[in-house]
């Protein structure tokens, strides 16, 4: 009977060993990847066409700096 509550000890003991250190890496993501943290939020501009919010880095410019979600939404404006 000692045996069977020691052996129930250490399986619990084990479970619980495992079950916080598998709750302590859920949120680490892929090594080498940026988590959320690490993440720069990048300002979104509105283009000047169809006024579809995009990110600054997707952005194309005319001469004039006003800001385009794409070429051709650039030259349709440019036409009009």
């Amino acid at each position: 009977m000692k045996l069977l509550l020691w052996a129930a000890i250490a399986v619990f003991v084990i479970w619980l060993i495992r079950s916080n250190n598998a709750s302590t890496t859920i949120g680490a993501g892929r090594p080498g990847k940026p988590g959320k943290a690490a993440r720069q939020i990048e300002p979104m501009v509105q283009c000047a066409h169809c006024g579809v919010y995009v990110p600054v880095s997707e952005t194309v410019t005319d001469t004039s700096g006003k800001v385009f979600c794409s070429d051709e939404h650039r030259l349709q404006h440019a036409r009009s």
